[in-house]
């Protein structure tokens, strides 16, 4: 009986010790500069979006109401004068 609990006894401690296998908090990143997310250039993000306007007013030419407001928010956001 005692060799029964031995034997489980010796068979829970590698067990235990795959239990925690996460990041330290202790220690934090591990290098935080590669962490970070590639940041795109605003001006090309702009332009995608310009071109998301248009390319919606041409797809909405048989409702006018939509493609009004598409096309009052395509001049208040990249037509700047």
């Amino acid at each position: 009986m005692r060799r029964y609990i031995l034997l489980l006894a010796l068979c829970a401690l590698p067990l235990g010790s795959l239990a925690e296998k996460g990041q330290s908090i202790m220690f934090g990143d591990p290098d935080p500069v590669y962490a970070e997310p590639v940041k795109k250039d605003p001006a090309k993000e702009k332009a995608d979006y310009c071109n998301e306007l248009r390319r919606q007013m041409d797809e909405l030419k048989g409702s006018p109401q939509q493609r009004n407001m598409v096309v009052q928010r395509y001049e208040l956001e990249c037509q700047q004068r």
